[in-house]
């Protein structure tokens, strides 16, 4: 069919969370929400972040928070965290979760522009929704599902996916890069969309 033909000269695939469910404080994402630190994408499906925090041994939170979050305070965070146990059930909020992170952070940190949570709070989804697991299946996935000539462009916003996506690129054999270094947006788009700020787009075209 012309759709299906169109599907395969094209495929694009945007990273970002979906703002609408960023917004839902009962969905756990929000550093001031008043719902618990759920943060699953499925809310029917898996375990929330507050239970990921009650499961794991210090050290392997500490270890979770530096991988997937690149915050440097990991294990000062990761110990705190664990002295707050439980998490789960325990009627606290994801705004409550924020405020004991952001007390491990000396007092100028805590008013810098980006919240002290946010690097804690992103290692946290990525793990209760295998993120980079699902970014590493598309990346071996989507080239065959290419014409030769089509094009395969993602979308990051993070450093993590984006040197996934840049490795995936130089690496995979059946792609050859179209952009050498990602495509961000420009000054008046950022103004426009402040979300749009961390966005890299990167594009690869299928080999014959």
């Amino acid at each position: 069919s012309a759709a299906s033909d169109v599907y395969k000269r094209q495929v694009l695939a945007d990273l970002g969370v979906s703002s609408p469910q960023l917004d839902v404080a009962a969905r756990g994402f929000s550093f001031r929400g008043d719902g618990p630190p759920d943060m699953r994408m499925n809310p029917e499906a898996g375990e929330t972040a507050a239970e990921l925090i009650d499961r794991l041994e210090e050290n392997e939170l500490a270890d979770l928070i530096y991988a997937y979050g690149e915050e440097r305070l990991s294990r000062r965070i990761a110990r705190r965290l664990v002295a707050e146990r439980p998490w789960s059930g325990s009627g606290r909020s994801s705004g409550d979760l924020a405020y004991v992170i952001a007390g491990c952070f000396p007092p100028p940190a805590r008013r810098g522009r980006i919240h002290p949570a946010t690097r804690t709070f992103q290692a946290l989804r990525i793990a209760v929704n295998d993120e980079l697991g699902q970014l590493d299946r598309l990346l071996q996935r989507a080239p065959d599902w290419l014409v030769p000539g089509g094009i395969l462009a993602i979308i990051s916003f993070h450093s993590l996916e984006d040197r996934r996506v840049k490795t995936a690129f130089l690496a995979d054999e059946r792609l050859e890069r179209v952009t050498r270094k990602p495509l961000v947006a420009d000054e008046a788009e950022a103004e426009a969309n402040p979300r749009s700020r961390s966005a890299k787009l990167r594009v690869a075209r299928r080999l014959p």
